[in-house]
């Protein structure tokens, strides 16, 4: 596997392997924290990809690649869907396609600054689309033990702890931290009581302000400002205090977890 691992992980991502190819990279991830980093950085950026807004390749340019790509030996590579990883690699150069046409300049069109609102806002929710992924296919945790997490703070940039959650009753279940492009989060895992399963991110809400979240909608819990919202049917809340940002998903309704998100603060 060492030989076309990096190809692997990058088909893994994509959703592009067979089912027993799968699941070998699924076994090499759970003992490989810089591979599965890699594919979580790797996920993260094809959702990035995905929300940009961008011209199709053209169909001539797409029909000759998947035509390029067809003639090879089809013993070349066993293990992927080769059709699907044909339709791939057209959309990849869709995106090629795209970026050349950005950077060529247009006489037609003065150049546009970039907005940093927007980019901040784009930023927030990558992190939440991913909050939300991680809650619905978690991996497994990097350590169960809450006194491990102090080292997890080099990584986040913010201290990360176990959170008392009071005054309800919670189960540590375990830690690791998640990349997110140049950006790294710590992902805590909890149960409460009844079963439900609790996510929550740590990270530097000063890089990441949970303010220009969009989707989530504002509320006054206590007297403090949350941001609540559901994404692909999971119930997200945001949150903030002295430069730690709290993102928290759950399969309760959206006052369960304004609560729940300000009990992670204590």
């Amino acid at each position: 596997m060492a030989r076309d691992l990096p190809a692997a992980l990058s088909a893994f991502a994509d959703g592009e392997l067979c089912a027993g190819y799968a699941l070998e990279i699924e076994v090499h991830l759970r003992g490989c924290p810089a591979c599965a980093e890699r594919v979580s950085f790797l996920k993260a950026l094809r959702a990035s990809l995905r929300r940009a807004a961008a011209p199709r390749c053209p169909g001539a340019l797409r029909a000759r690649l998947a035509s390029t790509l067809t003639r090879g030996r089809v013993g070349q590579a066993p293990r992927l869907i080769r059709a699907r990883y044909v339709a791939a690699a057209a959309a990849a150069a869709g995106v090629v396609f795209t970026l050349a046409a950005a950077s060529s300049p247009r006489r037609d069109r003065p150049a546009q600054a970039v907005n940093p609102d927007a980019l901040s806002a784009t930023v927030v929710e990558s992190l939440l689309d991913d909050l939300v992924a991680q809650h619905a296919q978690p991996l497994p945790p990097e350590t169960t033990d809450p006194d491990d997490l102090p080292r997890f703070d080099p990584f986040v940039g913010v201290p990360v702890r176990r959170s008392a959650f009071l005054p309800f009753h919670v189960d540590f279940k375990g830690a690791r931290v998640h990349a997110m492009r140049e950006r790294r989060a710590a992902m805590l895992q909890y149960t409460v009581a009844g079963g439900h399963r609790i996510t929550v991110y740590l990270f530097d809400s000063r890089r990441i302000p949970v303010q220009d979240a969009p989707g989530l909608k504002q509320r006054r819990v206590r007297e403090r400002p949350v941001y609540v919202g559901r994404i692909n049917g999971y119930s997200v809340a945001a949150a903030e205090q002295s430069g730690v940002g709290y993102a928290l998903a759950t399969d309760l309704g959206d006052e369960e977890s304004s609560d729940l998100v300000l009990a992670a603060m204590q």
